[in-house]
């Protein structure tokens, strides 16, 4: 058992924990941090970069205009009529300038139990306050694109120091119950993660050991909050096979993949989420298995059954 076994209150301290800590790769400080305050042993899995939120409108000193820039944006488009040419114009020499938040999302995980879904999960964002461009320094169609970093621009420039920034803690076991809960079509992750436990796969790692669940909520046309989970892999292999292999050939390719991946079955989870397989392999693989070629563990081959008779991604 944990120090910590109330969710809320250890969220509570990592919200604190977030905010005292300047990232570093490895994230070393923050974790021994988490195991000081008496929280779990959470393993660093995935990091997702790539995507930034509007920041700051800031004069040519440095000083804050708006704090929403969007907000400000918006505003100021409205005003000139939402006429690109006009807007341009109109802060071509002003001297403001648009910061942008670059961020990177951090996955931690503390395994709670033997199944695959007994984990918790932990989100943390890291972000850079940068000045993205000039207000008035191209001419759009519509106020988003005002956020847009111009191609023929500098490079953003780093305002301060990289900042961690709490998103979220979750009880993964939580997750799936609720998943089972909604009504409608079949979800897709649950499956996943149930052949996870029943494969070769399961029987040799824990799910948290090279997956995390990007969790997402939504309004579906009646109102109801939806949730949706997809499976996001900690390693990422090439695959390497030859399209038409059979035999042994095409057991060689699998095998590979499974090394790179570092775990039994690999192929078959990177088919069904993320396509880095092609989903050429299953029928070669599944004619194989007719042929009465015994490459794969029987629990493994039931697996591949039962996608032919019912095929699914996520």
């Amino acid at each position: 058992m944990h120090a910590i076994d109330d969710l809320d209150a250890l969220a509570a301290i990592l919200r604190g924990l977030c905010t005292g800590f300047v990232p570093l790769p490895g994230h070393a400080p923050l974790l021994d941090a988490v195991r000081r305050a008496g929280g779990p042993e959470l393993l660093p899995r995935v990091s997702r970069g790539g995507w930034f939120r509007p920041g700051r409108i800031i004069d040519a000193q440095g000083q804050t205009v708006a704090e929403q820039a969007l907000a400000w944006l918006e505003t100021a488009w409205a005003a000139c009529g939402e006429d690109g040419g006009a807007f341009a114009e109109e802060y071509a020499e002003s001297g403001l300038a648009l910061t942008l938040e670059q961020g990177i999302s951090h996955y931690f995980v503390a395994p709670t139990g033997a199944a695959s879904q007994d984990f918790l999960q932990l989100e943390v964002e890291e972000l850079l306050e940068v000045v993205s461009h000039p207000v008035g320094g191209q001419v759009v169609d519509a106020v988003e694109f005002l956020l847009d970093h111009p191609h023929d621009s500098p490079s953003p420039r780093p305002i301060g120091a990289p900042r961690y920034i709490f998103r979220r803690l979750i009880d993964v076991r939580e997750i799936v119950s609720r998943l089972h809960a909604q009504a409608g079509k079949p979800v897709p992750v649950l499956r996943f993660i149930d052949e996870w436990a029943s494969s070769s796969a399961g029987h040799q790692r824990h799910f948290s050991a090279h997956w995390v669940l990007a969790i997402a909520e939504h309004l579906d046309r009646y109102h109801q909050l939806r949730l949706n989970a997809v499976p996001v892999a900690v390693q990422n292999p090439h695959w390497l096979g030859e399209r038409g292999a059979r035999g042994t050939a095409l057991a060689q390719q699998l095998h590979a993949f499974d090394h790179a991946a570092g775990y039994g079955f690999a192929w078959y989870f990177h088919l069904v989420s993320g396509h880095r397989v092609s989903r050429d392999v299953l029928p070669e693989v599944f004619a194989d298995l007719q042929d009465g070629m015994a490459y794969l563990p029987e629990r493994d081959a039931a697996l591949v059954h039962g996608w032919m008779r019912s095929p699914y991604s996520v």
